[in-house]
């Protein structure tokens, strides 16, 4: 596997496209390139939505 900064830094380019064909593309892409990587950026993915940002007082 990579070093996980490069493997986050191609995910969030990835979920930055506007275009959600171009989006599923590029997604899909990537899986067929890195499916050694597809279940960490799963993990990351899924942290990133579940995780809350901390409120302030």
């Amino acid at each position: 596997m990579r070093d996980t900064e490069t493997i986050e830094t191609e995910l969030m380019e990835i979920s930055a496209i506007a275009d959600d064909s171009l989006k599923l593309e590029r997604i899909i892409e990537w899986c067929a390139t890195h499916p050694d990587e597809v279940p960490f950026a799963l993990h990351v993915l899924m942290g990133s939505k579940t995780s809350k940002p901390p409120e302030s007082a």
